[in-house]
């Protein structure tokens, strides 16, 4: 059994800091599944962004569906499925089948997802440079979704917005699902690449 945090009361933890304990196994699981030789092995690095190509652009459909313009006005700047489709046209590697992706209003699950999807910048980050060392021309060229809002801080103005959430802090167990459901896109479809 989960047990409950009291996001707005003193001495606990905040509501990153919930969503960081709850998912954190996997977050190990993801981010080890995730890495590969990018620097030599440009099949790695399409293999890569194949995984992504199925799971990113169905999830941010289901976050737009589910409104997630009323949580992050900035939405739209946000979004990521272009540059991971420019980065797989400049590879030569065709899109792949999305998976599916349930769609909910819910704001602590909408939360829970953008928590995932906004912290995978930071991974993103890391990422950029190994694949900027890439020998292969194509590979340093494709780093469209892993620089994508660099210099735009986009994590710190989510975590403000997750901080301030009412709906985060009433029901983090809702949140927690939301972020556990997101990883798991990544691990399922990590597991069909």
């Amino acid at each position: 059994m989960q047990r409950a945090f009291s996001i707005a009361a003193p001495g606990r933890p905040s509501a990153r800091q919930m969503l960081r304990t709850a998912t954190s196994a996997l977050h190990a699981e993801v981010d080890g599944r995730f890495s590969g030789p990018f620097e030599t092995d440009k099949n790695a690095y399409s293999a890569f962004l194949l995984s992504l190509a199925r799971a990113v652009p169905p999830l941010e459909r289901a976050l737009e569906q589910g409104g997630v313009e009323r949580l992050l006005p900035d939405w739209r700047l946000r979004r990521r499925s272009g540059a991971l489709q420019r980065d797989l046209d400049i590879l030569g590697v065709r899109a792949p089948a999305a998976i599916a992706v349930d769609v909910t209003s819910d704001e602590a699950r909408l939360f829970g997802r953008l928590y995932v999807l906004e912290g995978s910048r930071l991974g993103g980050s890391l990422l950029v440079k190994r694949a900027r060392a890439s020998a292969d021309p194509l590979v340093r060229a494709a780093t469209h979704y892993l620089s994508h809002g660099a210099g735009a801080d986009f994590w710190r103005g989510f975590l403000q917005r997750l901080e301030d959430s009412q709906a985060v802090a009433a029901a983090p167990e809702r949140a927690m699902l939301g972020a556990r459901e997101t990883f798991g896109l990544f691990m399922t479809e990590q597991a069909h690449a």
